[in-house]
Parts: structure tokens; C-alpha cells; sequence
């Protein structure tokens, strides 16, 4: 990348951070608006979006949906709400437009982010009035300016109204968002009972998301797949629970290597109730690499060393590791958390193969001289099955081969879990709740104990900190997530549910 474009880049990505507090904006606007209709929310304002818009973001502010009325409902049982409204509204409004949001009575209002030929972003937000305008002249807002255009309030750079109006004028809205085949697919797939729905093209995801940090920037590289046009996402609200739809749209003529594969998910029934976390994939190595992608660049050495490791260790064993314990870790494999003092327990489980057992036998000699002098296996009992603890320094990781499945545990007490048998994951309430309506086939699945998540995190220090103080009481809120991603040639889909009861 040039100076020019990484300038560019840096100039789009500030933009983003202030941008979203318009998204939240939007939702409070949605509070006084007006309307009624049933079916997927009008979207006109996909009209006056350039078609490369980078994110686009829409609302339905029609309180006669219902899907809007449920939305509203669950967002004033989160405390700062209230607090949250007030602050954003006051950012955004210039007192020098002298336009109050709260008192348009349209059916919908939209952000969106725009690329330009000068690097410098543009941003567009268009609120609905629920009238018609005569053509009305631009007033400057600060930093900012302001126009009426067909039905909407439209605000943003004079250079980004100028694209609005042209679109509006042309008629047919030939380059409009509205008109991308990509968008408009991806767009046909969500919910018909979403209160509100997005877009991210290619260029927004890897330009706009995956360089932030945080949440936005994991889902960023999540999102980012090779031969992604652009992925839409619809949000539904119900009275106890919220779910996310995300589809994505791809280039079926783009090998996709690093695609998790298709299973049919079945460990969540050999795994222990009461776990903090679950991750069911096929294909443990591609999951791990997905996972430090998006842990940020200061894990970028550790997957390297870790290939290294597995190759020098195949070459000892003569190809076995490969074939025999690596093959069993690319089949369907559960990644579980689970509470415990001093630290939480980390295991694996997947489908043994028949030499798994004593491949890894042949292997402890290998992995103890690799890891230094110190390093040392030793037997050991988990839940009254034989295992191998491995101890090196403060690591410490212990396996066991039985019933057909490969444990591989940061502690003993993980392997005993998993073999104690009794009440399983797919068992548990929460897991029903969020998780228990998975297609047959997935490529992952995901359950978080978001509850239990959180009170770990508050006896490891996470209470201290004054960013998490500030939203801890809407957190709480939270009780579980449950997610799973399914796809095809041109498309991949998953949707994220999130109890709130």
C-alpha cells in the first residue's frame, strides 16, 4: 500500500469511530417516530447511497411494526439507554441547523460511510420526515451540512449531499446502493421481521473493520473471507432475546482454503453441562488460526511456531502425527472452557482414530525434548481413566484416548469432565435457549455462559476497569449468546442469538 492510500485508510477509519455514534442515534429517532406497516422495513434510502458505499446501516423508525415496538421495548430495559440517548443526541445535533431528529415522524433513517477519490471519507445520514420537500437549499451545520432531498433529512459533507442529489435526479437510480446485485441479495435473505439491517462491502470490511480493535475489529476478520463481495446483517428483537442474521455474499469462482468445512455437530452431547464456553468446528487447525487472526497482530509469531513445531514433530514420528492425531483434529472437534481456581480449564475433544493413542505415546519423547530439559510426562488418573499429564515449567497439559475420542486438557480435572458422563451441553437451558435451533449442518457452533463469563472476569480483575464499570450493568443483562455459521459456493450465513431475559 502507497503513502497516499494508507493516509486514505487512516482518514476513513477515524471517521468510523464517530459514525457509530450515529448508528445509536438512530435508534433513538426510531423512539418518536411514527407510521405502520408489517413486513421488512421500507429501505428508500438505499436510493441516495452511492453503490460502493464502504458500511451502510438502516433502521425502521415505523413504531406501528411490531418489529420496531419489540426493539424499543428491549432497548429501555438496558440502564444507560436513557443516558446514552441524551448524550449521542446532543453530538449529533448542531444547535446552527436548528432541526430537532426526535421530531421526524418517518418510517426509517440510515447511515452511510462512503469512499472517495480524495481519501477522505464521507458520511451520509438520512432521516425519514414522513413528507415530501420542495428542493431546499444546503445550510452548513459546523463540520457538517444539511439539505432536504424527496422525503429525507439528509445530512453530511457538501461533496457526500452532492452524490445524494445526483442519485435523486438521475431517476432511475441506476448507481445507487439500491441497485448493487450484492447488496440487494444479500438484502432479500434477512428477516422479514428485522427492526434494523446493514451492509459492509469487501473494501468496508478490510479497510473499515478489520483494522480497529476490539469487537469491531474481530468481526472484521471473521467477516473477511477470500472472494467476499460484501455481507448484509439484520437484527430482530423479541421481549427476552435479540437475534443477528449475517449473510454474506462470495465469488463461488474463489477457492476458499481456510473455510471451516460442513459437519453435522454431535460432541455438544459428549461435552459436560456447565461450561463457560463451547466452540464446535471441523478442523481444529483452521479454527486456531481464524481465532489468532482475530486475537490481533501480537499473536502473528505464535501461529508460526507453531507450524514450526508440528513439522519438526511429524518428520520424528514419520508422518504418524499427521496421520493419525492431526487427522483426528480435522473432523469435528469441541473447544470447551470451563470454570475452575486458579485458572479457567481449557479442552478439547474430538474422534479418535484408531492409533491415536499410541502415536501420541510414541510422541511424548519428542514433545518433552522440544519443550527443554525440564519437560516431563507422567500418569495420572481423570475421572477413572488412565491419562498423560505433560509438565514443562508452568505449563501444563494433560491426554487422554477412550470411548473413541481424543481429550486433550490443560488440566486433568477437564478430562474427568468429559468422562464422569452425567447431564451434557445440549442438555442445559441456556444452550437450548440460543443454541438449540442449529440446522443439522453447521460449520461452526458457538455457546457462551455469558453470565458466568462475566463473574470470572470480575474475580480476574475486569472489575477494575473503569470502560467496563460503565457498561457493566447493561452486560448483565446478557445471559447467553449461542452462534453458528452454515454456507455454500456464493454465500455463507450465521446468525447469533443472544438471551436477555
Amino acid at each position: 500500500m502507497n503513502v497516499r492510500a494508507a493516509i486514505a485508510d487512516r482518514r476513513i477509519r477515524a471517521a468510523l469511530g464517530g459514525a457509530l455514534v450515529v448508528v445509536v442515534v438512530l435508534v433513538v429517532i426510531a423512539a418518536a417516530s411514527g407510521g405502520g406497516s408489517s413486513g421488512p422495513p421500507p429501505d428508500e434510502a438505499a436510493k441516495l447511497v452511492p453503490a460502493n458505499a464502504l458500511v451502510y446501516v438502516h433502521l425502521s423508525t415505523d413504531t406501528g411494526r411490531d418489529a420496531t415496538k419489540a426493539a424499543l421495548k428491549l432497548a429501555q430495559r438496558f440502564p444507560s439507554f436513557g443516558r446514552l440517548r441524551n448524550t449521542l443526541l446532543a453530538r449529533l445535533q448542531d444547535p446552527r441547523c436548528g432541526t430537532d431528529l426526535r421530531k421526524q415522524h418517518g418510517e426509517e433513517a440510515a447511515l452511510a460511510l462512503l469512499s472517495s477519490r480524495t481519501g477522505t471519507a464521507g458520511s451520509l445520514v438520512l432521516v425519514d420526515t414522513g413528507k415530501e420537500h420542495k428542493a431546499a437549499a444546503t445550510k452548513a451545520c459546523g463540520l457538517v451540512s444539511q439539505t432536504y432531498i424527496g422525503r429525507f433529512l439528509v445530512i453530511g459533507q457538501q461533496q457526500s449531499l452532492a452524490a445524494a442529489r445526483a442519485l435523486a435526479q438521475s431517476g432511475d437510480h441506476g448507481t445507487s446502493l439500491a441497485r448493487n446485485p450484492d447488496f440487494a441479495k444479500a438484502m432479500s435473505g434477512l428477516p422479514a421481521d428485522r427492526v434494523a439491517d446493514a451492509w459492509a462491502s469487501a473494501d468496508g470490511v478490510r479497510r473499515l473493520l478489520a483494522p480497529q480493535g476490539g469487537v469491531l475489529g474481530v468481526a472484521g476478520v471473521l467477516l473477511d473471507q477470500p472472494g467476499l463481495k460484501g455481507a448484509g446483517i439484520g437484527l430482530v428483537a423479541h421481549d427476552k432475546a435479540a437475534r443477528v442474521v449475517v449473510r454474506s455474499e462470495l465469488d463461488p469462482a474463489v477457492k476458499r482454503a481456510q473455510t471451516f468445512k460442513s459437519f453435522e455437530p454431535a460432541l455438544q452431547q459428549q461435552v459436560p453441562n456447565g461450561v463457560l464456553g463451547y466452540l464446535g468446528v471441523s478442523g481444529l487447525s483452521t479454527a486456531l488460526s481464524r481465532v489468532l487472526a482475530a486475537a490481533g497482530p501480537q499473536t502473528a509469531g505464535l501461529g508460526a511456531l507453531l507450524r514450526r513445531a508440528g513439522h519438526q514433530l511429524d518428520q520424528q514420528s514419520g508422518g504418524r502425527l499427521t496421520r493419525e492425531v492431526l487427522a483426528a483434529l480435522q473432523g469435528e472437534v469441541a473447544v470447551t472452557l470451563t470454570a475452575s481456581v486458579p485458572a479457567p480449564v481449557l479442552t478439547v475433544v474430538a474422534h479418535a482414530r484408531k492409533d491415536t493413542g499410541p502415536t501420541l505415546a510414541q510422541l511424548e519423547t519428542p514433545i518433552a525434548r522440544l519443550l527443554g530439559k525440564t519437560a516431563r510426562f507422567q500418569a495420572t488418573n481423570a475421572g477413572g481413566r488412565p491419562a498423560r499429564l505433560l509438565k514443562a515449567g508452568p505449563i501444563s497439559i494433560a491426554y487422554a484416548v477412550f470411548d473413541g475420542k481424543l481429550v486433550i486438557s490443560t488440566a486433568a480435572s477437564g478430562i474427568a469432565a468429559v468422562a464422569r458422563g452425567g447431564d451434557h451441553l445440549d442438555q442445559q437451558d441456556s444452550f437450548k435457549t440460543v443454541a438449540g435451533d442449529a440446522p443439522g449442518k453447521v460449520s461452526s457452533l458457538l455457546f457462551l455462559d455469558f453470565t458466568e463469563l462475566l463473574r470470572l472476569g470480575e474475580q480476574t480483575g475486569l472489575g477494575d476497569s473503569r470502560a467496563y464499570q460503565s457498561v457493566r450493568d447493561d452486560l448483565q443483562k446478557v445471559r447467553a449468546v449461542g452462534a453458528w455459521s452454515s454456507g455454500s459456493g456464493d454465500e455463507s450465513n450465521a446468525e447469533i442469538n443472544l438471551s436477555i431475559p
